[in-house]
């Protein structure tokens, strides 16, 4: 199909099939087997819907993306394949997860560069993503997620910020590198675009803006839309340097566990790893991703065990764009 057809054919049964079906008390009691009441969003992990790249170039199918068990000999999904004519990539996915610390060790590294251990002090570990200049002062900053910096909106503005992180062996006062200084709240009721916030860099400590290390050199930023399977690479604190492809893009309705409970993103771009590993693992949170070009394209939060072609989970991303507007920044390349 045409990106058009598809993205209409989205919103249709986003619309016609989904809001219905989220609805019912025969998928709200399916909600309840994933976790505690306290824990459900406003509508339940049920099914995510987005774009995903078909093999011929320029062509796209409906990705449908299957959170709850229960669902996958459903109606609704034998509706949604009647319904998109077979042009349909289905994958069941489970509820996928703040991408969180690991056991894997992380040094400092001075002076900061992409893809080291950060976490605010109550933080186990993440990744730092990049280096942002504010739009209003231009002061350059430290970008991650906020559930990395920002203690899944717990942490209040001056909070320490560690490299490496606590897990990591970070402690005050010798690894503290900055604090942080705001973050886009995670919402609990609606939906959610971003999982980001920045922190200051403290004074004398000296950052590398541009190195992606295994890469090369930061190019810029990429283009607004990721498709046609396009080629990612990611350097995180977990897995290092690793490689993939866009699976699915303009995710609605995925369900993410955290700490929180279970928070829906929508507009989400979805990675499969390159031959038989993931493309992350938990600690990689914050991570930067780039194009084959070497320019910045997503900021990678979550991720699971479940779904991709080669079995080894699928991760999933905010569209950079959107994180930089949010956050009311720009990409930093010294």
């Amino acid at each position: 199909m045409e990106l058009g057809s598809v993205r209409s054919l989205k919103a249709d049964i986003k619309a016609s099939v989904i809001g219905p079906m989220n609805e019912s008390a025969e998928v709200r009691a399916l909600g309840m087997q994933v976790g505690p009441a306290a824990d459900a969003p406003a509508a339940p992990p049920t099914i995510a819907l987005g774009v995903a790249p078909k093999n011929d170039k320029g062509q796209f199918v409906l990705a449908v993306r299957i959170q709850n068990r229960g669902l996958e000999n459903s109606r609704e999904v034998a509706a949604i394949r009647k319904r998109a004519k077979g042009e349909v990539d289905v994958q069941y996915i489970g509820v996928p997860v703040k991408r969180a610390a690991v056991p894997w060790g992380r040094k400092p590294v001075r002076p900061l560069k992409i893809g080291c251990s950060i976490g605010h002090i109550k933080v186990t570990a993440g990744t730092l993503g990049a280096f942002v200049q504010a739009r209003a002062d231009g002061e350059v900053l430290i970008l991650s997620n906020n559930h990395v910096l920002a203690n899944e909106n717990k942490a209040k503005k001056g909070d320490a910020i560690l490299q490496p992180g606590k897990y990591d062996g970070g402690s005050l006062p010798d690894s503290k590198v900055g604090e942080l200084l705001r973050f886009i709240r995670l919402k609990r009721e609606g939906t959610n675009l971003v999982d980001a916030a920045v922190a200051t860099i403290a004074e004398k400590i000296e950052y590398d803006a541009r190195t992606l290390t295994g890469l090369g050199k930061l190019a810029g930023l990429g283009d607004a839309a990721l498709m046609d399977g396009d080629a990612v690479a990611k350097i995180g604190r977990t897995t290092g340097l690793t490689r993939g492809r866009v699976t699915a893009f303009e995710v609605d309705d995925v369900v993410i566990r955290y700490d929180l409970g279970l928070l829906t993103f929508n507009d989400q771009i979805e990675i499969e790893g390159e031959g038989d590993e993931p493309f992350s693992r938990g600690g990689d949170s914050g991570s930067l991703i780039v194009g084959a070009d070497r320019r910045a394209v997503a900021l990678l939060f979550a991720g699971g065990d479940l779904g991709g072609s080669n079995g080894k989970g699928l991760t999933y991303a905010n569209p950079l764009r959107t994180v930089l507007d949010e956050l009311k920044v720009d990409l930093f390349l010294g």
